[in-house]
């Protein structure tokens, strides 16, 4: 396994424990031996847990190192494949009871027009339910001069058409305009992405390896990038940090 997708695999591991998931799996209609989806299984914890609670589960995600390590888990009543979600080809999939989906949607700026095919592997009274953020980096206390950057930043990634940094809030509105009526909604606790205060050491190793990886986010710093990744790295750090970056929740039903 490549050395950046081993990083990223022992990020996604460390994650479950930073999200406050038991406030929302209580929340989905009851999956005894219904059908889901896990649209960016990744590496298959979400898969895990809900197999765990009853689902038939299919993982479908575009990475294959992580899609071959949950394969290797051998999941209970859970099956891992390629796809790219961007142009999952309905026919070739049975309609599902529901579908789970996190941290994914941020992935296609065009979400209205990906939420409106992933309908289709929905039964008539099928279910959706979405997990997505909204500005990763708006932490403080940081230098003006960042912050502004930032938002800067933000605007280039949805000119370069490939991430949106506000999907998050944005996702009532993909799901009504597609059809959905939203059911529940939840702000979900974080304790990497939306934490007040001192980071955890983890969660702060954590937050160097993603800076790191985010080969854009570099190209758009040029050579002020090692000094932006120390002021931020360094607002984590400290007890008046305040974590204005918010995690969304959405149940929705057809």
């Amino acid at each position: 396994m490549l050395q950046m997708e081993h990083s990223l695999l022992e990020q996604y591991r460390k994650q479950w424990q930073w999200r406050k998931w038991d406030d929302v799996f209580p929340k989905l209609p009851d999956l005894n031996k219904k059908l889901i989806y896990d649209l960016g299984c990744a590496h298959g914890d979400h898969s895990k847990k809900l197999s765990t609670m009853g689902a038939i589960v299919q993982g479908l995600d575009a990475n294959q190192n992580l899609l071959s390590y949950a394969q290797e888990r051998n999941i209970e009543n859970a099956s891992f494949d390629y796809c790219d979600l961007e142009k999952i080809y309905t026919e070739d999939f049975a309609q599902a009871d529901g579908i789970w989906t996190s941290f994914v949607p941020a992935y296609f700026p065009n979400f209205d027009e990906i939420l409106l095919n992933w309908k289709k592997l929905l039964k008539h009274n099928g279910w959706i339910a979405i997990t997505e953020m909204s500005g990763l980096f708006n932490h403080t206390p940081m230098k003006d001069e960042y912050t502004q950057l930032i938002k800067k930043f933000y605007n280039n990634s949805y000119v370069n058409n490939n991430y949106d940094f506000e999907s998050g809030k944005k996702l009532k509105s993909n799901l009504e305009k597609t059809g959905f009526k939203i059911v529940e909604e939840h702000i979900l606790e974080d304790q990497e992405l939306s934490f007040q205060g001192i980071a955890d050491p983890e969660v702060l190793i954590g937050w160097k390896n993603r800076l790191d990886r985010m080969g854009g986010l570099k190209s758009f710093f040029g050579e002020s990038f090692d000094s932006f990744k120390k002021e931020f790295l360094t607002a984590l750090e400290r007890e008046d940090h305040i974590s204005n970056c918010k995690v969304f929740f959405y149940l929705a039903k057809l």
